[in-house]
């Protein structure tokens, strides 16, 4: 009798043409958590809301407005640019309709996001019941909605998300290709290719599961000849916008890596950075990092426990990517990840789980270019949500056969309620604790106050259009696209640092509202610059302190004077001594604000330094002994620069050469060569940022003499 009713059980697994109503159901009503879990109160977690999320609608409205042209009058751009970089592609796309049907709004730009996030649900239930033929495909949406690190990043606007679930769009397709169905190979193609432009990271992500899979699967690729050449037709045409891109633009990918601090640019052997690469790929695997709310707590129930550091990858998640006391996967459910991935190593030869394992060790590829983060490896969620989901059900299967008297019915509608549980209550604490998870609410943390600062200075700007309002801009990056989206382009709102003020005289008065951050506050009390300071309205903290400051005030009567003896410091030069060429050199700077004067001359491109005030920077290389010198290389940024390079021995002047660079989008070495091969015991050099004032941030990277 148990072994007819465990063949019963058995062939009561649905077949894919003829699913079960109550799976059918199950799933229906999974999505619904899903969707109840990511809309609720969607503007109010996460807390932020600022430049990678608004510049989504922002550069979909201006897009509009131009014709579909970006800036430079290119027609339907390939990439935008984010923070210096060209990151944002599909992302701004898929913003343009619920724009110009609803307009700006946190709801819109999130909410679109939440929809396009359902692809990653669907397809990987999908999955689960066309390629698994699983009875509890309904899990795959369940699953995922109780991911805290989906949950988190899946009622934002980031990019990532849009690439992780395009690349569940992909695999589901792929695995129908598999599944003796090669005109599903296209759909499949098209997605892949959607993957790849929506998120940098996912460039790596999709071209290196493309050839994993065409290595694993070669034999399949060849009975489908046909098929495969219209698909590497088709892949051929859905590269080209990428290519024109890269033709225009040839020195971005190396910039965007500079940017990103990648090792990759970096001065080091070519062994370290290929070891580098695998110990940040091993990250991506680190149960520890994906199931635990923070390593920390290994060290306090068993302090005699050393580790690896490389294990505690999740230190370098920011906080506004993390949900403080929730691992970015449920701990609970890492058995049954760890039994669903036993059952697909073992049964390796199929399809679907050899997809599934190429899938998660493709995850981390990207991420491990720069360094390991929860936004750029946020696509192993996808298939870890399905081996999840296999795990259970094998768990399901073994228990229907030890206790064969409890109804199956009865076992899925236990997980389904214990799993949407866990979905409201995540959402619950996200709502109610959430805010004050982390109190750190400036730029190295939350940076929160987008919707609140923007709103109120633009309701302030409509009603008093006799007042100006400055923002500060200290507290978040990219305010300027922040402003826009809130506040339009109102002629009495504006971007504007109270310290400006601080640095030299500036036309000042009671028409003139200033808004702050206790840091600013802080400054200007302290200064002796400013008087009569009236503080006029406070918007707090979600914690309830006191965030930002709305402030009238007044110069003091000897501002002029102060500012007169500050000038007189700031063009001062501090000195010391660098090793350059094998020689002591003693090097003469200003005041630098960003690193040391050593990481000039240290041959790393990725180190930058920056004065703190003075425009132009100007060194001063004094050598021990007099040195033979043909060229002088400097390594710039984009700003309008010009160059000049002074060549000294014994006080008299030799040569001197003067360069100009107009304005570029990355960072360029500019040579300046001397007629003659000199002799030299002193260099002068002076960088002069040409549009900006004589108070301003000159930046360098590196300085070579030849």
């Amino acid at each position: 009798m148990p072994d007819q009713l465990r063949s019963s059980q058995k062939a009561s697994f649905p077949s894919p043409q003829n699913p079960s109503q109550l799976a059918l159901w199950l799933f229906i009503l999974s999505l619904t958590v899903y969707l109840l879990t990511r809309f609720i109160h969607l503007p109010r977690f996460p807390i932020y809301f600022f430049t990678d999320e608004a510049i989504q609608t922002q550069h979909a409205a201006d897009l509009v407005a131009r014709g579909f042209r970006d800036a430079e009058g290119i027609l339907f751009p390939t990439y935008f640019q984010n923070g210096g970089q060209y990151n944002l592609s599909l992302s701004v796309y898929v913003q343009v309709l619920p724009y110009l049907i609803f307009g700006k709004s946190i709801w819109v730009t999130r909410g679109t996001s939440v929809l396009l996030s359902l692809i990653a649900a669907i397809a990987s239930g999908l999955i689960l019941k066309q390629a698994f033929r699983s009875r509890t495909w309904w899990l795959a949406p369940l699953l995922l909605a109780a991911a805290p690190a989906w949950f988190l990043h899946s009622r934002t606007a980031f990019e990532t998300v849009l690439m992780a679930s395009l690349y569940a769009g992909f695999l589901y397709f792929y695995l129908r290709y598999r599944g003796n169905r090669p005109q599903a190979l296209y759909p499949a193609l098209f997605l892949g290719a959607l993957a790849f432009y929506a998120y940098s990271p996912g460039q790596v992500i999709v071209v290196v599961t493309g050839l994993l899979l065409l290595i694993a699967d070669w034999r399949y690729h060849w009975q489908h000849r046909k098929s495969t050449l219209i698909g590497l037709g088709l892949l051929v045409l859905l590269t080209l916008p990428y290519f024109r891109f890269v033709l225009a633009n040839r020195h971005e990918p190396l910039h965007h890596l500079t940017l990103l601090n990648s090792y990759w640019v970096k001065p080091l052997p070519f062994r370290e950075k290929v070891l580098t690469y695998a110990l940040n790929f091993l990250k991506g695997f680190t149960p520890l990092y994906w199931y635990l709310p923070n390593p920390s707590i290994i060290n306090r129930l068993w302090p005699e426990i050393t580790l690896p550091g490389w294990l505690f990858s999740n230190q370098a998640d920011l906080a506004r990517h993390t949900m403080k006391s929730w691992g970015h996967l449920l701990w609970i459910t890492f058995p049954f990840w760890v039994i669903g991935l036993v059952k697909c190593i073992r049964q390796f030869n199929e399809p679907a789980c050899r997809t599934m394992i190429l899938a998660t060790l493709a995850a981390p590829t990207g991420a491990a270019v720069v360094d390991w983060g929860i936004t750029r490896g946020l696509v192993f969620i996808i298939p870890a949500t399905m081996i999840t989901a296999l795990g259970l059900e094998s768990c399901l299967i073994w228990v229907e056969r030890k206790y064969p008297k409890i109804q199956t019915s009865y076992l899925f509608a236990v997980i389904f309620l214990i799993l949407s549980t866990l979905s409201f209550w995540i959402l619950g604490d996200a709502l109610h604790s959430g805010p004050t998870w982390y109190t750190d609410y400036g730029l190295g943390g939350m940076q929160y106050g987008g919707q609140q600062v923007f709103s109120r200075a633009n309701e302030i700007a409509l009603t008093q259009p006799e007042t100006t309002v400055f923002v500060s801009s200290t507290w978040a990056n990219g305010p300027d696209v922040v402003m826009r989206f809130f506040a339009g382009d109102l002629g009495n709102l504006r971007l504007g640092n109270i310290n400006v003020w601080g640095l030299e005289v500036r036309p000042l008065d009671r028409s003139m509202l200033f808004t702050m951050t206790q840091e600013d506050l802080d400054y200007i009390r302290d200064s002796g610059k400013f008087d009569n300071i009236t503080i006029t309205e406070v918007i707090p903290y979600p914690d309830g302190s006191e965030g930002f400051f709305f402030v009238h005030l007044d110069y003091v009567d000897d501002i002029e004077a102060i500012l007169a003896a500050e000038r007189e410091a700031r063009q001062a030069l501090q000195t010391e001594f660098v090793t350059i060429n094998y020689q002591k050199v003693r090097v003469s700077y200003p005041t630098l604000d960003m690193n040391e004067i050593i990481h000039a001359f240290d041959g790393d491109l990725a180190t930058v330094t920056r004065t703190l005030e003075a425009n132009p920077m100007r060194l001063v290389l004094s050598f021990p002994e007099p040195i033979k010198i043909n060229q002088v290389t400097l390594w710039i940024g984009g700003t309008p620069t010009r160059m000049t390079v002074m060549a000294i021995h014994d006080e008299e002047t030799l040569s001197i050469i003067s360069e100009e660079a107009e304005r570029a989008p990355a960072i360029r070495a500019i040579p300046l060569t001397f007629k003659q091969t000199l002799l030299i015991d002193t260099l002068e050099i002076e960088i002069l940022n040409t549009h900006d004032g004589e108070i301003a941030h000159v930046h360098l990277w590196e300085v070579s003499l030849e």
